[in-house]
């Protein structure tokens, strides 16, 4: 297996490790059972490509470092497990549990935060890119998440397009919180 190959397997298991903690923490802030769902649906994926990172990895044990592959096996098993405790989190949205308003007071008060949101008509987010907003760059907000009618979209590129009705999910500093509400629901009704 080429190295090219080992770092895409690995990049993928970081992306979305990383996107499934901030989907389960929006799965159990906003009480949500289908946010849950693709929880457990990613978790699938990760341990499916854990796995076929980790054998990638051994079939290099005669021609590569051994202090190297355990860092590569190690750094594959971080991923792995934040995978698996981001689906606790979901299984306990999928039970019924939904989060207590100290939950909600202490992400307000964190650095950074989460945020769930409906792009209203009158809204400057309409009919523009993620890449032309520039969300992240100005205000420090992400877009990690978009539903669309019945369809989630997840970690959207640059090029996705946000229209009215569209539910975004978003993450990044505090800061950023009332802006991003604000821009979204011009009316001021969140």
């Amino acid at each position: 297996m080429s190295e090219e190959k080992l770092v895409n397997m690995l990049a993928q298991l970081k992306d979305i490790s990383e996107l499934m903690v901030d989907l389960a923490y929006s799965a159990f802030l906003y009480g949500s059972s289908e946010i849950a769902d693709y929880v457990l649906e990613m978790e699938k994926i990760v341990d499916k490509l854990h796995t076929e990172f980790e054998l990638a990895v051994l079939n290099l044990r005669n021609t590569w470092p051994t202090q190297g592959l355990l860092g590569l096996i190690r750094l594959a098993l971080a991923a792995e497990e934040l995978a698996d405790a981001s689906k606790i989190m979901a299984d306990i949205v999928k039970k019924g549990v939904r989060a207590h308003p100290v939950v909600q007071m202490a992400i307000e008060k964190a650095e950074e935060t989460i945020v769930m949101t409906e792009i209203s008509q009158n809204s400057e987010l309409c009919n523009k890119s993620l890449g032309e907003l520039g969300l992240e760059d100005d205000i420090g907000m992400r877009v990690i998440a978009v539903r669309r009618g019945e369809n989630w979209n997840y970690n959207p590129q640059d090029d996705f397009i946000l229209y009215a009705g569209d539910l975004i999910i978003a993450r990044g500093f505090a800061e950023g919180r009332e802006r991003i509400l604000a821009l979204a629901n011009p009316t001021g009704n969140h």
